[in-house]
């Protein structure tokens, strides 16, 4: 326990694997005691910000650009198409080299563009069962319903997606294993040459025993304990009011490292350089750093695929208006997230397990075609 605001006292819970989940009170007892999520607000205070180079726009940069990778030709392939597996072994191939990718193109803006208006309406409302859950510097997110437009096959299961996911996403070294078992692990990543790969080794496969059988609060549960790879996480929407800050650059987990996560972002706002867009340090979830980062403002239809392990954070919005985007992870089970379902509320949760009934039956063939 620690004193807070100089006499209440608040308790700090830590789990079964010995991960901190936090304090836990209401958002109105942590705004009378003056506490911001993530200590500080999450807002940028850096007094010498990297280097930012641009993907799109009149500073657009060719080194930047090499991020991109064309995909408005997948909509018209046919499922036979030989050309499908080569676009989706570039895109895990430039994944596993920079931790995120530009997919240009790969969704129809006419189809993406209502979902701006969608987003801002599902937003302005209260939602039964649904707990809306403050970001860094200024941001908002909520758990978005199983329906549509949301739970459309083109969005949630796009075929080449799946197949990204099913080939990257590797890491099953949370399953079962402490804080400290996953820490000690990273050490030795770290130590033998940070490769994607080390992850997997017979010593990373899932530990069984309890932690594995069932994730301990603030873990992912995703999937099944005999089961490993890849499973849909959550669904999310998010809003960058006008005039919000840079965040804090970031992670979005810190364990079990690398190609544990991968997160699926699909701007709904159109994007230009100063209106919040996501700027990715290339290369950081192999612990490089080549001192820049990249900016994606790139078109409405474009997605971005990011290992969750990569460095990154949301740019500044100087802009009068909100900007949305929707966001949905792929995920390991056991990976400490911090977030339980008491963050999101009941019927969030039950949206959650829609969702993943409805995607995860085509991704695990998926999972399953690419071990076989």
């Amino acid at each position: 326990t620690g004193a807070v605001g100089g006499s209440a006292t608040v308790r700090r819970i830590t789990n079964e694997a010995g991960f901190d989940i936090g304090v836990r009170m209401s958002p109105e007892e942590a705004e009378r005691l003056g506490i911001k999520p993530f200590g500080d607000g999450g807002a940028d205070d850096m007094p010498s910000p990297r280097p930012k180079l641009y993907a799109y726009g009149p500073c657009a940069s060719p080194i930047a650009q090499r991020h991109i990778i064309q995909c408005s030709h997948y909509r018209g392939m046919a499922p036979e198409d030989p050309g499908r597996i080569q676009l989706r072994d570039t895109i895990v191939e430039a994944l596993r080299i920079n931790g995120f990718v530009i997919l240009e193109g790969l969704m129809d803006p006419e189809d993406v563009a209502p979902l701006e208006a969608e987003a801002r309406h599902y937003l302005d409302q209260d939602h039964v069962g649904f707990v809306p859950q403050p970001l860094r510097a200024n941001r908002q997110q909520l758990q978005l319903p199983f329906a549509v437009p949301w739970a459309s096959d083109w969005l949630v299961r796009h075929d080449l997606i799946l197949g990204c996911v099913a080939g990257y996403v590797q890491n099953d070294l949370a399953a079962g294993r402490t804080q400290d078992e996953q820490q000690w692990s990273l050490v030795e990543w770290l130590n033998t040459g940070a490769e994607l790969d080390f992850f997997l080794k017979p010593e990373c496969d899932p530990k069984p025993g309890r932690l594995l059988d069932a994730p301990p609060h603030g873990c992912s549960d995703v999937g099944h304990a005999h089961e490993r790879g890849p499973w849909l996480g959550r669904v999310m929407v998010t809003k960058t009011p006008p005039h919000s800050p840079a965040q804090k650059h970031h992670r979005d987990i810190n364990f079990p490292g690398p190609t544990a996560q991968l997160t699926v972002g699909v701007p709904l706002t159109q994007l230009v350089a100063n209106n919040g867009p996501l700027g990715y340090v290339p290369g950081s979830h192999r612990m490089e750093t080549p001192g820049y980062e990249v900016v994606a403002n790139c078109p409405r239809g474009s997605v971005i695929l990011y290992d969750s392990f990569v460095e990154h954070h949301g740019i500044e919005n100087h802009t009068d208006r909100d900007r949305y985007a929707m966001y949905y992870e792929f995920e390991t089970r056991g990976i400490f997230g911090g977030y339980t379902d008491e963050h999101f509320g009941d019927e969030a949760v039950r949206h959650t397990h829609e969702f993943r009934n409805h995607v995860d039956p085509e991704l695990r063939k998926k999972v399953a075609a690419k071990r076989a």
